[in-house]
């Protein structure tokens, strides 16, 4: 779907692209897309709380969650991973840089 997008919206190259997602399913769309890929470890299907559950977690069931999303989203090959979407903007100032160095997804 997001190649889709891609092509119907006629965005080039598609390597400039980022693909943010919640699920696992989602990062690999983008990886088998070509695009560069965040994951959203803690607001997202991966903890699948609202955020008033997963603030009332204890901290340390809350924190073991968390490493659990990260490492699942990193396992799968995600770029990148970030709590939520309010910590996305560092990773695209990141793939800007690396853009520019020539590097690619």
């Amino acid at each position: 779907m997001c190649l889709q997008n891609v092509i119907n919206l006629q965005v080039s190259p598609v390597e400039s692209c980022v693909k943010v997602d919640d699920t696992i399913p989602g990062i690999e769309e983008g990886l088998n897309a070509g695009m560069w890929t965040v994951g959203l470890a803690m607001t997202g299907n991966e903890i699948g709380l609202p955020l008033k559950e997963l603030e009332a977690l204890d901290p340390a069931v809350r924190q073991q969650r968390r490493e659990r999303a990260y490492a699942r989203m990193g396992q799968c090959g995600a770029h990148y991973v970030v709590d939520g979407i309010g910590d996305l903007v560092p990773c695209l100032d990141d793939i800007e840089r690396r853009f520019v160095r020539g590097e690619r997804p």
